[in-house]
């Protein structure tokens, strides 16, 4: 049998399962450096607490939090269905 090597690029393992995700810590909410990073999101859930304003986000996610740190209250301040040019 062949060795691994070649198979870290592929979206996939040889056994199916598909890859683990890796988790970021960012300050500034999201707009600042990444303070750690995790394959478990709960650890990640957890280190954000301890930074105020921090995001969790999947890696390489740049443009979208996916986990705020604090939730935030403030209502929207666009009406929905309307455009804006």
């Amino acid at each position: 049998m062949g060795c691994g090597c070649g198979s870290k690029s592929r979206a996939y393992s040889s056994n199916g399962r598909p890859p683990r995700v890796l988790h970021q810590v960012v300050l500034d909410g999201g707009n600042g450096r990444v303070a750690f990073q995790t394959h478990d999101k709960g650890t990640a859930q957890a280190v954000a607490r301890s930074y105020p304003g921090s995001i969790v986000r999947p890696d390489g996610d740049a443009t979208q939090a996916a986990t705020p740190a604090a939730a935030d209250t403030t209502p929207d301040s666009t009406p929905s269905g309307t455009a804006t040019a």
